[in-house]
């Protein structure tokens, strides 16, 4: 049978190592570590999240800049007229160049040959467009212009203007290519706000000069399609 003084002994006991516990609680540092990470966490997700948006869309200007530069430069160093089949070729290596970025989910690539030819009604040289070429017919429209139609003669069409003001000489002859790519964001696009335009749409344009004769026409090539815009 227990007696007061053994209940009191246990009540003691039981007392001092309770308060042994919480002192050994209160010096407890161990979830220390965790409790700083939980909160460091969101952070750290949140300047990944933006480096990796940010880094895409970067990757994809700058994919966007080497198709441009790279179809103007090939179309312009010809020295002959290119053809309807190596037009369709330098289309078909546009996805190539964009990976690992769809090009084919709205993109599209408008070659454009500007020449300066003399105008009879004004009395001068104007920037007058020779040909042109769509990877995709109607698509997004060229900030150049379009190509004349109405008649054969193209000094008929209205006169363009080029990137910089460029003023071309008779018979003087340039390709631009523009090319267009919707960005389709990793995350969201207002983590990069101000770095993408508006409606998403990425457009770079290249100027090349023609190397050698200027270039009035595309070669037709039969069982070819035209790639006409």
């Amino acid at each position: 049978m227990l007696t007061n003084t053994t209940i009191l002994s246990s009540i003691r006991a039981a007392g001092s190592r309770g308060a042994a516990f919480a002192r050994l609680l209160a010096h407890d540092a161990s979830g220390l570590a965790f409790i700083e990470f939980a909160y460091t966490l969101p952070i750290f997700v949140g300047f990944g999240m933006v480096g990796m948006e940010f880094t895409n869309v970067v990757l994809a200007r700058q994919k966007t800049e080497r198709i441009a530069a790279t179809v103007a430069d090939l179309v312009a160093s010809n020295q002959v007229p290119p053809n309807e089949r190596q037009i369709g070729d330098m289309f078909a290596a546009v996805p190539q160049i964009a990976s690992p970025f769809e090009f084919e989910n709205g993109g599209n690539v408008i070659i454009t040959a500007v020449i300066g030819i003399y105008d009879r009604d004004n009395d001068q040289v104007e920037n007058k467009i020779a040909w042109q070429r769509c990877m995709i017919a109607d698509s997004h429209p060229s900030k150049v212009g379009s190509q004349w139609t109405d008649t054969n003669d193209i000094a008929d069409g209205p006169s363009v203007e080029l990137a910089n003001d460029i003023e071309l000489l008779q018979n003087q002859m340039v390709i631009v290519s523009e090319v267009f790519y919707p960005y389709e964001p990793l995350i969201t696009q207002s983590i990069v706000k101000g770095l993408v335009p508006e409606n998403n749409l990425f457009r770079e344009t290249a100027t090349f000069r023609t190397r050698g004769q200027a270039i009035m026409n595309v070669t037709p090539v039969q069982g070819t399609d035209m790639h006409d815009c």
